[in-house]
């Protein structure tokens, strides 16, 4: 408890936003292509989560998602999964796509940045993203952050949620 005004500390009184609070200190420390990696890192590993939480419990759910031609072993699997199994709105599947898009150019292009033009097209098209207002200037990294940081709070608890619509086995008729 902060004894000056009776606040508990954030790790007590938002247990749940542990994770995002270590993403969030982690992706302040990166450089440009570290931003890119570990944000969507952690959308892919929030939507892993989601999806299991998902699937019907059972041993081999896992391994639609992990190991050796995991069907939904990759990024992009997993955005499109989320989505057909109605686990992503649309707005937020549209914007893991562009992340996932600008997350593969820095990932195979080790001179690329925030200011080259394809990357600045992509960020220009994020909707969940900090905009322009007065004279400040919002620039693609800060854009690109604000659309991933958003993307992550929108998925901390999805996991959860989803537990709660978990598919089930049932009879089907014959």
């Amino acid at each position: 408890m902060d004894e000056e005004n009776g606040a508990q500390p954030f790790e007590v009184s938002h247990p749940h936003l542990k994770g995002f609070k270590r993403f969030l200190d982690e992706l302040n420390k990166e450089t440009e292509r570290g931003a890119a990696l570990i944000s969507s890192a952690m959308i892919d590993e929030l939507l892993n989560r989601t999806i299991l939480a998902y699937l019907v419990e059972h041993e081999r759910s896992e391994s639609l998602l992990t190991g050796f031609n995991a069907p939904l072993g990759t990024f992009s699997a997993r955005i499109v999964a989320a989505f057909s199994l109605g686990l992503l709105s649309e707005s937020e599947y549209r914007e893991c796509e562009i992340i996932r898009k600008i997350r593969n150019a820095f990932a195979h292009d080790v001179h690329i940045s925030f200011s080259d033009g394809r990357i600045r097209d992509l960020c220009s098209n994020l909707d969940l993203c900090a905009k322009d207002y007065g004279d400040v200037h919002v620039d693609s990294r800060g854009k690109f952050t604000t659309s991933a940081v958003g993307i992550v709070l929108n998925l901390t608890n999805r996991p959860h949620y989803a537990s709660r619509r978990r598919l089930h086995f049932r009879p089907w008729p014959y």
